[in-house]
């Protein structure tokens, strides 16, 4: 469903899609909140109406844009004999409230227009020849624009092509499709933060995870981990990853119970560090990684190299919302007879699928039943998530309904799949894909 965000101070209504959220459609649905330009005119002249209530009347329209073909009449259904005159333009249509009685075919819409006195009650700004034209895609077809305006002027030199698509493929490989460059790849455990740059530009922020330097170089318990992520300072937007910030703890690790059987036992991590790529939709945790024998026992000789990536939604209503550009993603290797699992998917559509797909490959129980992360902007809770397998929280419900302390979230899930995580909120959106 589109997104839709209202301005009532402005008289505006915004209208984007929900794939890529795109701004689809601007409608100005009151004219006297704004000034509005034209050409460098004003749109409404102060003596074009009424000082207190600004009108904008055909002939002014007229002058600004020129001439147009007929429009087309909307009744309004409800028998009050009302309706709407829509002019066209490209780019840009002007909505006429005018009764039924007056509106006529065999009458030509500009002297039906000025002599009904009638003046413009909303406008839509949108990209198209026309509105009858471009309202029947008008949410679905692919923009002639990039997303980002920087890469549209390249106020920086050589700065990347954004990215429109990631392919998640068997074996920890990723494909970054981009709008006109080629296809990046990523290789979990191979691809390096030269890599990355190298192809994807620098990150926006670098936010490396605390570690205690205090212990022998051994594997911190959980506990301890936690702990540490807990004390990465609140409000620092920009520094550092939803998936650190948005439970107040690393789910890097709180959202795993076998770290050991996924990376090895004897895995000794030297420095592990995210690169944010807010522009781009995702995060991506590198981690220095040696083996315990006397060989490799310097940790720094040891290599930085990518080991999972979180693709986020940007679902409006979650908590990590408008922190990241929606990242779009499909995953290729989880072959079904019906659509594929990807970024738009109901999780409810897809779990039985996943199910299937992964059966006697991995735990049921964590497949099926999901582990509850409680949402919790003021990371008051020592944890910072309440961490219940196959268990309802109640803690949603202990407190009375008040958005000023902003502890209106709704609880979300986490469904662990080999190497895939999902987030999914209480509509069954996937807010947040992780790849490992």
């Amino acid at each position: 469903m589109p997104v839709i965000v209202n301005l009532p101070e402005n008289g505006l209504r915004l209208r984007f899609d929900a794939p890529e959220q795109r701004l689809r459609l601007i409608e100005i649905v009151e004219l006297d909140k704004d000034r509005f330009n034209v050409k460098n005119e004003l749109l409404i002249l102060p003596n074009d109406g009424l000082p207190a209530r600004p009108a904008l009347h055909y002939r002014r329209v007229y002058q600004l844009f020129g001439a147009s073909y007929p429009g087309e009449y909307i009744s309004s259904g409800d028998g009050s004999g009302q309706g709407l005159y829509v002019v066209s333009y490209p780019g840009i249509a002007l909505s006429f409230p005018l009764a039924q009685s007056i509106f006529s075919p065999d009458i030509d819409h500009a002297k039906m227009l000025s002599s009904s006195a009638s003046s413009v009650a909303a406008i839509a700004i949108f990209e198209g020849k026309s509105w009858p034209e471009a309202r029947k895609d008008l949410f679905t077809r692919r923009s002639a624009f990039p997303r980002s305006l920087g890469t549209v002027f390249r106020h920086k030199e050589g700065m990347p092509d954004e990215i429109e698509l990631v392919r998640v493929l068997e074996a920890g490989r990723l494909e970054l499709v981009r709008r006109n460059a080629s296809s990046v790849k990523i290789t979990l455990h191979e691809t390096t933060p030269q890599d990355l740059i190298t192809d994807l530009g620098p990150p926006d922020a670098i936010y490396k995870r605390p570690t205690d330097m205090t212990e022998a170089p051994q594997r911190p318990n959980r506990t301890t981990r936690r702990r540490s992520s807990n004390a990465v300072p609140r409000g620092s937007y920009g520094s550092t990853p939803s998936s650190v910030s948005s439970t107040n703890t690393d789910t890097y690790d709180a959202d795993f119970e076998e770290d050991d059987a996924i990376d090895g036992p004897d895995v000794i991590r030297a420095e592990d560090q995210y690169y944010c790529y807010y522009n781009h939709g995702f995060d991506v945790l590198l981690s220095s990684t040696t083996t315990s024998t006397p060989a490799a026992s310097n940790a720094s000789s040891s290599k930085s190299r990518v080991v999972r990536i979180v693709l986020h939604g940007n679902v409006p209503g979650s908590y990590p919302f408008n922190r990241h550009r929606r990242c779009q993603w499909i995953v290729e290797y989880v072959k079904t007879q019906h659509q594929p699992v990807t970024s738009e998917s109901k999780f409810k559509d897809v779990h039985g699928r996943l199910l299937t797909a992964f059966k006697g490959v991995w735990p049921e129980k964590e497949m099926k039943e999901g582990m509850v992360l409680v949402r919790d902007w003021n990371g008051d809770s020592p944890s910072g998530s309440a961490v219940l397998i196959g268990e309802e929280s109640d803690e949603e419900e202990e407190e009375p309904f008040d958005r000023n302390k902003e502890q209106w979230l709704k609880n979300t899930r986490l469904y662990k799949f080999p190497g895939l995580m999902m987030e999914v909120m209480h509509n069954g959106a996937i807010s947040a894909l992780t790849v490992y």
